[in-house]
């Protein structure tokens, strides 16, 4: 009977070793750089990426990162909050394990709770992807200074 239980309470961590190793673990997205951007019209916009170390202003860097762009509701202030979603034509969030191989997302928020062009912003995002996953968290990111030209 002990022997039993030994190798039951053994199969047990097994089986919740191999699930953890399974599940991916995302890192925080909480460092980042923001700049002003242009729309899909050409219009005025917002980008910012969101990186899980510092990051500096044109440069993603190595590592995974979540790209977003705003361009309804501008200008943005603090307290605001951008939905996207289907119908939906706020901005985007996608998630990126390196440039080029971006995943979109398929709704989620991002709200700005400090503001400041030229400076820097900080707030929070949820985002929702498909098959129900879904990353949140926090974010603080420094003003990049670009020259834009949207037509």
């Amino acid at each position: 009977m002990l022997y039993r239980t030994r190798i039951a309470v053994l199969m047990l961590v097994v089986l919740f070793t191999a699930a953890a190793m399974s599940v991916p673990v995302q890192p925080p997205f909480s460092y980042g750089v923001i700049q002003n951007s242009c729309a899909p019209w050409d219009g005025p916009a917002i980008e910012f990426t969101l990186t899980s170390a510092p990051a500096q202003c044109g440069r993603t860097g190595s590592g995974p990162y979540l790209a977003i762009g705003v361009w309804r509701g501008l200008p943005i202030h603090e307290g605001q909050a951008v939905k996207f979603g289907p119908g939906s034509d706020a901005g985007f969030a996608s998630r990126c394990a390196k440039e080029g191989d971006c995943e979109r997302a398929e709704s989620g928020t991002v709200a700005f709770e400090r503001y400041r062009p030229g400076s820097s912003a900080a707030g929070s995002y949820e985002l929702h992807f498909k098959g129900g996953e879904m990353l949140k968290g926090t974010f603080d990111v420094k003003w990049c200074e670009t020259r834009v030209a949207c037509r």
